[in-house]
């Protein structure tokens, strides 16, 4: 029981700062550049793959509920935003880092970063994509691929790789103290 709660503490805890890393932005063109990503790369690094993707589900389903902890908002609608691809980038990236945290015996600084650089292009993937797409049929707004991969990822790109760096350091420093967390879940697993 005791580690059911401390899943679901820290699982909303990361949903939480995730959200509340949406509103610490900078404002660029279509694609503002937020503290989200950093949020995320700690999710994947800490929790482990199952629980970092579970904070990540749960953090744009709040918003896709109607609260309004997304960038620009929240509800159903969000959808349509040509920023959505991110948030679905955010819960495959947080799965994809904790589970190449999990291979590692014993992480070290450059396992953290190359997993948060994964994790990262993945983000990218899925936002850059959905841009293009949502801009291109729906918004009726047709870019050019060139103009979308210089709004939706040149432009921030440097930053968040900055953010990558800086939460694999973190991540080194704080990853013993989730250990808890972690060993849970490979109980319930066997």
């Amino acid at each position: 029981m005791q580690n059911k709660t401390l899943s679901l503490t820290v699982i909303s805890l990361f949903a939480s700062l995730t959200s509340i890393g949406a509103f610490i932005k900078i404002p660029l063109p279509v694609i503002p550049f937020t503290l989200q990503v950093l949020f995320v790369f700690l999710a994947g690094c800490l929790l482990g793959s199952k629980r970092g993707l579970i904070s990540q589900s749960l953090y744009v389903g709040m918003g896709l509920i109607g609260i309004p902890v997304f960038a620009s908002g929240g509800g159903p609608e969000y959808i349509l935003k040509p920023t959505f691809g991110y948030l679905i980038g955010f819960i495959a990236a947080a799965y994809v880092i904790g589970f190449i945290i999990e291979k590692m015996k014993k992480p070290d600084l450059k396992h953290f970063m190359f997993a948060n650089l994964v994790g990262l292009l993945i983000v990218y993937s899925f936002g850059v994509l959905y841009v293009y797409i949502s801009l291109n049929t729906w918004l009726d707004s047709p870019t050019s691929f060139k103009a979308v991969m210089m709004m939706g990822f040149v432009y921030s790109v440097g930053q968040d790789i900055c953010l990558a760096f800086i939460g694999s350091i973190l991540a080194k420093r704080l990853y013993g103290h989730f250990s808890k967390v972690r060993s849970s879940e490979k109980k319930l697993a066997a």
